[in-house]
């Protein structure tokens, strides 16, 4: 699985869930733990990946766990009610909407976020269908992390609400400047209540999004 900062064999007879913990806290850059039970001494894996509690695993890894915890949860994460995604024309056949609530996100690009780029003088866009109405109050959002200085997020409104039209919904929030590589934080002061959750640049700019968390 990609993200892998480390490995460690614990000691037999030791409480393995708190001591993979213990070296989960004592590395910087791990966001995610993960153990395999083994009477010889438990397996502690440790990885950065920003995983939530709708991943369903790594389907190109052959490598399975007893169980993992993420330090990437939120009680009131909705995320997992997403029905459908709908987006702008792809880049390539492995950048398609679902990858931006697929519960996992890592540094690696392309084939782990949605990624858009529409010619023409069209917009980019990207759509979340949360299957009937539902109150949002905050929403994390995961760039592409891996190096690349281009701002491949953008220009862009962020709307809420019931039409399947682009841009037809209220404005949930909006961002000016690009970023890459951070962690944005969009919080409203009043939930708002919406089904179709869409997220639309300027003409002709990139969109990439690794990893939306809807929190309610």
């Amino acid at each position: 699985m990609d993200c892998s900062v480390g490995h460690v064999t614990l000691a037999p007879n030791t409480p393995a869930v708190h001591a993979c913990a213990s070296v989960c806290l004592a590395t910087q850059s791990c966001r995610l733990y993960c153990l395999n039970f083994r009477p010889t001494g438990n397996e502690c894996f440790i990885f950065s990946a920003l995983v939530t509690q709708n991943w369903k695993g790594d389907p190109d890894s052959s490598v399975t766990f007893d169980v993992c915890y993420s330090t990437w949860y939120h009680s009131g994460d909705i995320t997992h009610l997403v029905s459908s995604t709908a987006a702008s024309s792809i880049l390539r056949h492995s950048t398609t909407g679902d990858k931006a609530v697929d519960g996992f996100s890592c540094r690696q690009v392309p084939h782990q976020c949605f990624h858009s780029y529409v010619r023409s003088g069209a917009k980019s866009w990207w759509r979340a269908d949360l299957g009937i109405p539902r109150s949002v109050s905050r929403l994390l959002v995961f760039t592409r992390n891996d190096g690349n200085q281009a701002a491949h997020f953008s220009n862009i409104i962020i709307t809420l609400g019931n039409s399947t039209l682009t841009g037809q919904n209220p404005v949930f929030a909006s961002l000016d400047s690009g970023v890459t590589g951070q962690m944005m934080d969009f919080i409203v002061t009043t939930p708002m209540i919406g089904r179709y959750l869409e997220f639309i640049t300027s003409p002709q700019l990139f969109l990439v999004i690794c990893e939306v968390k809807i929190i309610s």
